[in-house]
């Protein structure tokens, strides 16, 4: 009785809904007990890759499943997808080094160092695919448009009204 409320951490996919309920293909509840992720930020990788966690994104991943949780809310910001050239020509290490974070660098290079040298898209599908294998599902929460930090009253990062913000880019 004491561990029903620790989250299943074996769920069978796809996910849909039944009434007001998230039900796996079997059609069991599944509740989801989420972390949050943030990955919108400049320099539009996920937070905690770098010198100040000291850990491999496989162990990060394996603490988020020892603590009891079975989700991640990722963030992302909408040009990682629409913007080929951050989201492809530019790689962990020089996004990180167009913003002089020379310590973060290293701290990839000895914790993280597969994704250093990856396109920040492909850095993004390594977190994604290694929290998938670690059994952790993954809700992609599109945060903002452009990285960096939202939500004061004069960002600009509203919906459509965004001067970055194309509904047609959108609509692809």
């Amino acid at each position: 009785l004491f561990i029903s409320w620790i989250p299943k951490l074996t769920t069978s996919y796809p996910l849909s809904t039944k009434s007001r309920w998230i039900v796996d293909e079997r059609g069991q509840r599944v509740k989801l007990a989420c972390v949050n992720w943030p990955a919108h930020l400049q320099p539009a990788v996920a937070e905690g890759l770098k010198a100040c966690s000291k850990q491999p994104l496989d162990s990060i991943s394996k603490k988020i499943v020892s603590m009891g949780f079975n989700c991640v809310r990722l963030t992302w910001p909408l040009d990682l997808m629409t913007n080929d050239t951050l989201a492809l020509k530019v790689t962990v290490k020089q996004s990180f080094e167009r913003l002089n974070l020379l310590d973060d660098v290293l701290g990839i290079q000895t914790h993280n160092p597969k994704i250093l040298n990856l396109p920040i898209f492909n850095a993004f599908q390594e977190v994604v695919s290694n929290l998938g294998q670690n059994g952790v599902m993954v809700i992609l929460d599109n945060h903002l448009t452009t990285p960096g930090w939202c939500c004061s009253d004069n960002d600009l990062d509203a919906f459509f009204e965004y001067p970055n913000f194309d509904p047609a880019v959108w609509a692809k």
